[in-house]
């Protein structure tokens, strides 16, 4: 099983996947994306504006 992050830029992946089921029923999904370098943490930003533009969720930025 994996996660998939998909945009225009291409995807990020991860396969460290977790889920959660209470009396055989799903509850929860857990998933862990490891980033190395500045310029993964910048690509998953830019994602995350992504993603919450194109379904209503905001965003503020810190500081």
């Amino acid at each position: 099983m994996g996660m998939f992050l998909v945009d225009n830029e291409g995807e990020l992946r991860s396969t460290d996947v977790n889920a959660l089921f209470m009396n055989g029923k799903p509850q929860a999904i857990k998933s862990t994306l490891v980033m190395k370098s500045p310029e993964e943490w910048d690509r998953f930003m830019r994602f995350m504006e992504w993603y919450g533009e194109a379904n209503g969720l905001g965003c503020t930025k810190a500081g």
